[in-house]
């Protein structure tokens, strides 16, 4: 018997005209832009993520967040972009009550690392990071219910194998880049100036000691 497949996140839809994607340095084709095993589909709508379909999900409930789910196989991997793209290294996840966000990512499959608080003792959030096949889905969230805060998936940490030739190639698109919370690696922010109502983040590999 085929153990079952473990979920994972199959497309993003997000409301960037394709051209700003182009712009970034990515490999778009028409409405579609795949990142790793993820497709991106452009829908030309108000910025932001504005849903997503998952691969192998046992449920599809996360509030009110458009979701669905395909049982189709998990497509090759893309090459990697002029950008230097290879895949993602996480999507984020931000939910108005964190329990109730971790009891609809259980509900898919997953299995949830333990949660870490993070954050000034008066505004203490939690976060914990299951893997959703070739990524980490990063979910954070209050203690408590704080209904001033959607459900949103708000932010891609893209990897990169060369963040040198990807700072390069952006230029003044992207924010200076800096060491990242993963050791050994660095992160470059991509601005607001290059249009996308996406936050985005370029990740790159861990690095030796660098010379001074």
């Amino acid at each position: 018997m085929n153990p079952q497949p473990r979920p994972s996140i199959a497309e993003l839809h997000v409301g960037d005209e394709p051209g700003i994607w182009e712009g970034l340095g990515f490999g778009v084709e028409g409405n579609r832009c795949r990142i790793g095993t993820v497709d991106i589909i452009f829908t030309g709508d108000e910025p932001g993520i504005h849903g997503w379909v998952l691969r192998d999900s046992f449920s599809t409930d996360f509030g009110p967040l458009p979701t669905s789910s395909v049982d189709t196989p998990v497509p090759e991997r893309a090459e990697p972009h002029p950008n230097r793209s290879i895949g993602f290294d996480h999507v984020v996840l931000s939910v108005p009550f964190f329990e109730e966000g971790m009891t609809a990512i259980a509900a898919t499959g997953v299995s949830i690392p333990k949660p870490q608080p993070f954050g000034a003792p008066e505004k203490r959030m939690l976060r914990t990071a299951p893997e959703m096949g070739d990524l980490e889905l990063e979910l954070i969230g209050p203690e408590s219910r704080d209904s001033r805060r959607p459900w949103d998936l708000w932010g891609l940490v893209v990897t990169v194998d060369d963040i040198d030739t990807t700072v390069g190639l952006l230029g003044e698109l992207l924010r200076p880049a800096k060491g990242a919370v993963q050791a050994g690696r660095r992160i470059a922010t991509v601005d607001k100036s290059a249009g996308s109502g996406v936050a985005i983040a370029f990740l790159g590999p861990r690095e030796s000691k660098r010379a001074t």
